[in-house]
């Protein structure tokens, strides 16, 4: 039996006594469990004893045993890829967009972008079902399946010659993408400390610049070679092995993969629950951790703010190639190589928010957001000031709106969510405020394209609603200033 510190009270394995508890045990050093895997036994703690009970260690000065380390990079670089490659079969849509309107010239620009806003619809119901599934099943199985499934409806999307065809597969493609960002992080929030949080959410989310990148790049030049049809075969042949290497060699926790729990916002009873070691949260039913995540004051304002959030993102997403296209006069191609600097702009910024939260607002993300979302409000008034034909302008701008949008998305969309919620609701409540954030980006495919044909094609109305609705949500943050996560100073 490994020795817990403790010389007065023991109890053999899977007994307890009046005062005792069947636990796993701390190691000598503070290192608070994070014990090599010979070292782990069920072994008797007195919850009186201090030397059973040691005050929590400062995790960021925690050294992490090297077979953990390695296990981490592993989950990371996994997790980064399958996100990453979701984004080659979900933004090739706002490439194509312009040729698609080409081909079908009786749609409007509300009908057109009414497939990406039912996309949108799907995600956000996708949201709350696989958020709350991942309980069960977690990222390795679920991921896998939504990663085919959006690989098939973009193969078929391919093939498609009316509008009710694209509405439906582009639908399906939404629902399938849902079960991706709660579960990935659910999954690193097994993997990673509460100090590190912010820092780590804030590389990994470069998946998604990375990968927005690249999609626009990939289908700007399948667009202008092979036709807009090629955009959506292409990358799903690519999402296929992605597929079945992350099945492989991805696992869930730490536990799954014979290491021990690395969470340290949680107490050991409920670490065993969120990691399903039986503790007292698994006792839990989900009617009881519904109630937890949807009786939360702080995440439904944190929510709504993304409902905001998320809709200006998104805008910029999907119709920030065809300004560049229609309004200051760039090719397909041009347009697409232009607006990348959104996402790769976008990641530092996204680096920054965490990297910032972390260390000069004591985990605290909400004043970030608020301030990031301040500037962001500026640059989308100065698109309006921005004439015909200066594209290098409107480019500078564009990258400027990254750097201010990505940030505050990943901060409200990740470290937030989870540092706000139970331990074993991490993947519901990030799952809840990304479906109130996709029920916001709705607007941005219908509801631009309304405002373009109202006006007729001007875009100034376009940006001072955004502008407007990013106000919204930065005094949605200012609300709720001071929210950290359980044991933050």
């Amino acid at each position: 039996m490994p020795d817990t510190g403790c010389r007065k009270r023991e109890a053999p394995r899977g007994t307890a006594g009046r005062g005792l508890t069947a636990v796993r045990p701390r190691r000598l050093d503070g290192s608070g469990g994070l014990t090599p895997r010979d070292a782990w036994g069920i072994t008797a703690r007195c919850h009186a004893c201090p030397r059973c009970n040691p005050p929590a260690p400062d995790m960021a000065s925690v050294e992490t045993p090297p077979q953990l380390r390695a296990w981490q990079w592993r989950i990371f670089w996994l997790l980064w890829t399958a996100y990453a490659s979701y984004y080659l079969c979900r933004v090739n849509f706002a490439v194509a967009q312009p040729l698609i309107l080409r081909e079908f010239p009786g749609w409007s620009n509300a009908q057109v972008g009414s497939i990406p806003s039912t996309y949108a619809l799907f995600y956000a119901v996708g949201q709350v079902i696989n958020g709350t599934l991942c309980a069960r099943w977690g990222a390795r199985h679920m991921m896998t399946v939504a990663l085919l499934i959006a690989a098939a409806t973009n193969a078929l999307f391919a093939f498609a010659s009316t509008y009710p065809q694209m509405l439906i597969l582009w639908a399906l493609n939404g629902y399938a993408q849902s079960a991706g960002w709660s579960l990935l992080v659910q999954t690193l929030a097994n993997w990673t400390t509460s100090a590190r949080r912010g820092t780590v959410l804030g590389l990994i989310s470069t998946c998604y610049t990375v990968g927005n990148v690249v999609s626009w790049l990939l289908a700007g030049m399948l667009c202008e070679t092979l036709g807009w049809r090629a955009a959506f075969w292409v990358p799903s042949l690519i999402l296929v092995p992605v597929a079945a290497v992350f099945f492989l060699f991805l696992r869930n926790s730490p536990e799954e993969a014979g290491l021990p729990p690395v969470r340290d916002d949680v107490g050991d009873r409920e670490r065993a629950g969120a990691s399903g070691g039986g503790g007292v949260a698994d006792e839990l039913s989900l009617p009881a951790i519904l109630r937890l995540t949807f009786t939360n004051r702080v995440l439904w304002i944190l929510a709504v703010g993304f409902f905001c959030m998320n809709a200006v993102r998104y805008a910029f997403m999907n119709w920030s190639i065809q300004y560049m296209a229609d309004f200051q006069g760039r090719s397909i191609k041009g347009s697409a190589l232009t607006a990348v600097v959104i996402p790769l702009v976008g990641s530092v910024g996204a680096i920054a928010a965490g990297w910032v939260s972390d260390h000069w607002f004591g985990r605290r993300r909400a004043p970030v957001c608020a301030l990031m979302q301040a500037g962001l409000a500026a640059v989308c008034v100065g698109f309006t000031w921005v004439p015909r034909g200066e594209w290098v302008l409107a480019t500078v701008l564009l990258g400027l709106a990254g750097f201010l949008i990505y940030g505050p998305d990943m901060l409200m969309s990740g470290a937030a969510t989870v540092d706000i919620s139970h331990p074993r609701a991490a993947s519901i409540a990030t799952g809840f405020t990304m479906c109130l954030g996709a029920l916001g980006s709705i607007f941005s495919g219908a509801g631009v394209g309304w405002l373009k044909d109202l006006t007729r094609g001007d875009w100034n109305l376009v940006f001072y609603a955004l502008a407007g609705l990013v106000l919204v949500a930065a005094a949605f943050m200012v609300s709720i200033w001071n929210a950290r996560p359980k044991g933050a100073k």
